[in-house]
């Protein structure tokens, strides 16, 4: 569940941001799978259950299941835009291009480099920090595909990684990206900015919380919490902000879609919520969450940056952590405090790195962290 519903969140944004009907439409498929898995897990956990014990430490395990599926419903909102033909804003164009993980949609062509090779060897997480979400071929889609899946000549891929590495891969693949009108930019400047930050923190918050959940952390989980209030506040300005911006009545469809994208936003940033209430309620998570989000294609983990790192005195920005490693660093606890990092953030000796990302990074950053440290081969989360 946890895989399926982050997978249709990149999907149904892509969906969106391409205008494709057909990939939303799959996207609304997935939902009717994570439905049907959220009711098999309820019977199981009805089952699971010997004595009051075992229900307390199961709460929370539904909690988070049912936070997926509304993690699952937000996406399918969104789909649901393309598929209704609500409308989409040309904006969302200029809204992909400012967000921290772009996404993008490129045809692999005949003298790419890519032809015929295996996605797992040719390690674009680790490389460029990219990962390819999905492939169009022969009209037919090919969702979340795995390391054995091969490219071929014509192939469309829908991918998404950090802003340097989606370029060099564009480049790999020499397909042309088409840029959408824009002719109101300047008028929807403001527009663009609230929305990015309104995904930005709830896919931030979505991290966050599974993070809290996998290191047991309070701090994390209140850090969740406050971003929900803001989240509030956002998302009202932001819906202020679209119905005052003077529209005409033919863009209105349009502005409609961004509304709801903005909704799906706040949908995604409560699931997010309801999972770090797992944590605060002081109940010890269930050893099956930190076993599934261990084994998700997404994991999170904390590195201790010793004082060999080559990352001391660089900021996070000059670290470029994400694109040598595939990690998001979320959060850097320091003397007992957590602090969400920006751009110019530097790092620290003793600085604790909580990251997010693919389970292929986490050796590499825990190396680039403590460079002469050895590490068991097993562990994922901790350093």
């Amino acid at each position: 569940m946890k895989n399926i519903s982050e997978l249709m969140i990149d999907l149904a944004y892509s969906a969106a941001l391409y205008n494709d009907k057909d990939l939303a439409e799959d996207v609304l498929t997935l939902e009717y799978r994570v439905d049907n898995l959220a009711y098999l897990l309820e019977m199981e956990i009805m089952l699971a259950a010997r004595d009051p014990k075992d229900a307390e430490q199961l709460i929370g395990v539904s909690t988070v299941a049912a936070s997926a599926d509304k993690i699952s419903d937000a996406a399918g909102d969104i789909a649901a835009i393309v598929t209704r033909g609500i409308g989409i804003h040309p904006i969302i164009g200029e809204i992909f291009k400012k967000v921290e993980e772009r996404l993008m949609k490129v045809t692999v062509q005949p003298n790419s480099s890519l032809i015929e090779k295996q996605i797992g060897e040719l390690d674009l997480a680790a490389s460029m920090g990219v990962d390819i979400i999905a492939i169009r071929r022969n009209h037919d889609w090919i969702l979340n595909p795995n390391k054995q899946e091969r490219v071929y000549q014509e192939d469309i891929l829908i991918t998404r990684g950090a802003p340097s590495g989606i370029e060099e891969f564009k480049d790999l693949a020499e397909g042309n990206l088409a840029t959408m009108d824009t002719e109101n930019r300047v008028k929807f400047e403001e527009i663009v900015s609230r929305f990015v930050e309104l995904k930005d923190t709830s896919e931030l918050m979505m991290d966050l919380a599974y993070s809290a959940l996998m290191l047991n952390s309070k701090d994390l989980a209140e850090e969740v919490e406050r971003l929900e209030e803001r989240m509030d506040d956002m998302h009202t300005d932001f819906e202020l902000l679209a119905l005052t911006s003077g529209f005409k009545n033919e863009e209105a469809p349009g502005f409609l879609g961004l509304i709801r994208l903005g909704m799906a936003t706040e949908k995604i940033a409560d699931a997010a919520t309801e999972i770090a209430e797992v944590v605060l309620r002081g109940i010890e998570p269930h050893p099956i969450l930190m076993l599934a989000i261990r084994e998700a294609e997404e994991t999170v983990m904390q590195a201790c940056v010793t004082s060999d790192s080559p990352l001391i005195g660089k900021s996070l920005k000059e670290a470029r952590v994400h694109d040598e490693t595939g990690m998001w660093v979320l959060v850097i606890k320091r003397d007992d405090r957590c602090v969400r990092p920006r751009p110019d953030t530097k790092i620290r000796a003793g600085d604790i790195l909580v990251a997010s990302g693919y389970a292929e990074g986490t050796d590499a950053l825990k190396r680039l962290a403590a460079p002469t440290q050895e590490y068991d081969s097993e562990d994922t989360e901790n350093t």
